[in-house]
C-alpha cells in the first residue's frame, strides 16, 4: 500500500521539476538569442534531397530539433532530424545542420550498405 502511494506521488510530480538531459539546461533559450531572429532553415524538401542523394531509402520522418550540447559547441543553432528506412529495412537516424545541410551524425544499422557511391543516383 505504501509503495503504491509513493508511486502515485512520484507520477504526480510536475515534469518541469525534472532536470533536462545531457546538459541542455546550460544552453540559452532560443527566444533570447538575437542571432536567431534572421535564421532561415533549409526547406525540408531540400534536406530530403540531400539525405536521399547520400543514402538509398525512404524518409519516414523529418523534424526540427534543438542541437545537442556538442553540436551547439560547434556553432549549430538548429538541427534537422531525419529518420530513413533503408532498402534493407534498417532505420537510420540522421542529423543535419538546418542552416547549411551539413551532416552532423548518422546512427543506425546498415549505413554502409545504404550509402550511395559518389556520382550514383
Amino acid at each position: 500500500m505504501m509503495r503504491a502511494l509513493s508511486l502515485l506521488i512520484l507520477t504526480a510530480l510536475p515534469v518541469a521539476t525534472l532536470p533536462m538531459p545531457g546538459g541542455a539546461q546550460d544552453m540559452p533559450p532560443f527566444a533570447s538569442m538575437p542571432e536567431l531572429a534572421d535564421f532561415r532553415p533549409m526547406p525540408p524538401r531540400q534536406v530530403v534531397r540531400r539525405v536521399t542523394a547520400r543514402y538509398a531509402g525512404r524518409p519516414i520522418a523529418i523534424e526540427l530539433v534543438p542541437p545537442s550540447p556538442s553540436e551547439w559547441d560547434m556553432g549549430v543553432q538548429l538541427v534537422y532530424h531525419v529518420r530513413l528506412l533503408t532498402e534493407a529495412r534498417n532505420l537510420l537516424d540522421i542529423r543535419l545542420d538546418a542552416r547549411d545541410g551539413r551532416f552532423l551524425e548518422v546512427a543506425g544499422r546498415g549505413q554502409l550498405t545504404a550509402r550511395r557511391r559518389a556520382g550514383k543516383g
